[in-house]
């Protein structure tokens, strides 16, 4: 191969190269959180029907609260805000299997931020 030719090639790879675009998801596997317009319909909701609702529900709910409802919901705000807020160890903690994701505090803690709304 000629030296030109060569040089010209590993040139044109350099360029190629260069010009990758790192996406987050694709590195990570994450998705950036977006708390700029969190709902209770689309955010909150379903987040307590994931992680509350199967022990805060029904005739007896544990801790006497039921999470089931948007009323008992705001009835309950500040101490389940406060429980979901834990470090990780504190016995308080909730829910008992695992702190919520970073991004599940961030969106429940704007959601109550904006005023806990039923939107």
């Amino acid at each position: 191969m000629k030296p030109a030719l060569f040089l010209t090639a590993f040139a044109l790879l350099s360029v190629l190269s260069g010009c990758y675009y790192d996406n987050a998801e694709e590195l990570y596997g994450t998705t950036p959180c977006d708390a700029s317009a969190v709902t209770w319909t689309v955010d909150i909701q379903p987040m307590l029907q994931a992680n509350c609702v199967s022990c805060h529900s029904g005739a007896s709910p544990s801790g006497g609260k039921d999470l089931s409802t948007y009323a008992n919901v705001k009835t309950y705000l500040d101490g389940a805000v406060s429980r979901m807020n834990k470090p990780l160890g504190d016995p308080l903690i909730m829910p008992p299997s695992g702190p919520l994701s970073t991004c599940s505090l961030t969106k429940l803690d704007a959601w109550v931020a904006a005023g806990a709304l039923e939107n």
